[in-house]
Formats: structure tokens, C-alpha cells, sequence
């Protein structure tokens, strides 16, 4: 299968939002004088594995069950579109969790040592982080289709990467980690409303209720700027020092909440990778100043 299809399945627009939680969250370490380069590394890659899984456990849900039909408003799914085989697309997520699962043992390794536990925590929370990447769309009962997906992307975007980063480099709570778990949790799901609000016709048609469907599109907008506002103010937390350079985040994500206010259906596809890139740059610029602090 040609690389191109590859880069699709995985939905590079997406995985900024890994980056932006470690970042965060090693920023948290840093700025108590805990920063762990390796750790660093190793979180960012294991959060990335994570995210690919997501997206490709999600391309193949969704085209298993129809949800990506024809006149999907979306970039074309690579199942649904016949770009890929499911025998392909299921090779492709049993490699990646496999990786993502030795990525993240290399990581606790790293930050743990002997710590037992510390250990059975952590090996904890990547079970669930596995599973949670899973089921959004596969299984018998997937929480994407029952829209619970908003909270399960707040949990794991937020606290657990937020915190679990942060922690792994401090061996306690950091200063702040609470406010920057809030920041990137909140503006994460803002990039999975958009997704739904653009989606909503199709979701409708497949039965997948999620929670920008059962809010209906004008409470869906307002919940978006409801997001936004919340993370911009726990944010401003955050701004000591150079942390004022975030705002610079800004400017593309203020791009995007007017394409989700005024627009609908593909147009909404600049505004989810706007919204990516805004968290990347706002988040990355606190880690920055929180780190300089």
C-alpha cells in the first residue's frame, strides 16, 4: 500500500494534540528543575503511537459499520474508500499497539526504575490508554457511538498526559500540572467537536450519537466556544514570564472558531487542523514558559 495512504489513515492534522500534552506536562517538570530529556522522548513517541492507533482503530470502525459512507463532508477514510483491505488496516493497529506498548515499558523503564509501585500504575493507566484508543469505534459496544468519546479525549489528553508526563519526571504533583491538564484536556476535545460538528449529517445517517449530535449544531457551536473559553483561562494561569507568548496560539484558533460558527460540512477540515496547530503553539509556548519560569 503506497505511503500516501498510510499518512491518510493516520491523520497527521490529529497529532499535535499528542505533542501539546507532553509538552505541557514536561514543561510542569521543567519549571521545578526535574526535566528529563529521555523521558521527554519517549512520552512524546508513545503518545503519538497512541494517537495513530486511535485514528487507524477508528478508520477501520467507522468503515466496518458504515459510518464512512459516500458523502462523508471528512478527508476520505482509506477502508472506506477501498484504499486498504481490513486485513491490512488490522496488521496495521496489531503493529502499532504492539509498538506503542514497547515504547511505553521503554518509558517506564526509564522514569521508574525499580519502583514497583510506581510500575503497576503506570502499566495501569497504559492499559487503559491502549484500550481507550481502541474502542472508540471497535467492539460490540464502542463509547464514540454513544457519545462518551468528549470525556474519554478530556481524560487522556488532560490528566493522564498532562500529569502522568509531569509525574514521571517529578516522582510527585507538580506546581500548575492541574491548570495545564485542564488547558490541553479542554482544547483537545475542541478538535474532536469540530470533527463531529462537520460529521453531523453522516453520524446521523450511521447512528453514531455523539455528543455534538445529541447537542444538535447551534448548541454544538456554543459548546465549542465554551471550550475554547475555558482552556484560554486556565491558561492565563500559567502565563508567568514567558507564558505570555502563548497567546500567539491564538490567531489560528481564532481562524477556526469562525469557520465553526459560520460554516459547515468540509469547509470545517481547515478549521480542525487550525484548532490542532493553535494547541500545539499555545501549549508549546506555556511549556516554554513554564520551563523558563
Amino acid at each position: 500500500m503506497p505511503l500516501s495512504t498510510w499518512l491518510n489513515a493516520i491523520r497527521p492534522k490529529t497529532l499535535p494534540l499528542a505533542l501539546a500534552s507532553i509538552l505541557l506536562g514536561a514543561g510542569v517538570a521543567a519549571g521545578e528543575g526535574a526535566f528529563d530529556g529521555g523521558v521527554l522522548l519517549l512520552a512524546l513517541l508513545t503518545a503519538l503511537l497512541l494517537q495513530i492507533l486511535s485514528n487507524l482503530a477508528n478508520d477501520y470502525g467507522d468503515g466496518v459499520r458504515g459510518t464512512d459512507a459516500e458523502g462523508r463532508a471528512g478527508p476520505a477514510r482509506v477502508l472506506a474508500s477501498g484504499l486498504a483491505t481490513p486485513a491490512q488496516l488490522r496488521s496495521a493497529i496489531r503493529l502499532t499497539a504492539g509498538l506503542a506498548a514497547l515504547s511505553g515499558l521503554l518509558l517506564l523503564g526509564r522514569a521508574l526504575g525499580a519502583d514497583r509501585a510506581a510500575w503497576l500504575g503506570f502499566l495501569l493507566l497504559g492499559a487503559l490508554a491502549l484500550l481507550a484508543a481502541l474502542g472508540y469505534t471497535l467492539g460490540r459496544r464502542p463509547y464514540g457511538y454513544r457519545g462518551l468519546g468528549d470525556l474519554a479525549v478530556f481524560v487522556f489528553f488532560g490528566p493522564v498526559a498532562v500529569l502522568g508526563t509531569s509525574w514521571l519526571m517529578l516522582h510527585q504533583p507538580g506546581a500548575g500540572a492541574g491548570w495545564a491538564a485542564l488547558v490541553a484536556g479542554l482544547l483537545s476535545v475542541a478538535v474532536l467537536n469540530i470533527n463531529n460538528i462537520r460529521d453531523l449529517e453522516s453520524d446521523r445517517r450511521a447512528g453514531k450519537h455523539t455528543l455534538a449530535l445529541r447537542l444538535g449544531l447551534a448548541r454544538a457551536r456554543v459548546y465549542q466556544l465554551l471550550l475554547l473559553a475555558t482552556a484560554l483561562l486556565a491558561g492565563t494561569q500559567l502565563m508567568a514570564g514567558w507564558g505570555f507568548l502563548a497567546l500567539l496560539g491564538l490567531w489560528p484558533l481564532a481562524g477556526a472558531t469562525r469557520l465553526v460558527l459560520t460554516e459547515q460540512g468540509p469547509a470545517l477540515n481547515r478549521a480542525l487542523g487550525l484548532t490542532a496547530r493553535g494547541t500545539l503553539i499555545f501549549t508549546g509556548l506555556l511549556a516554554l514558559g513554564l520551563a523558563w519560569g
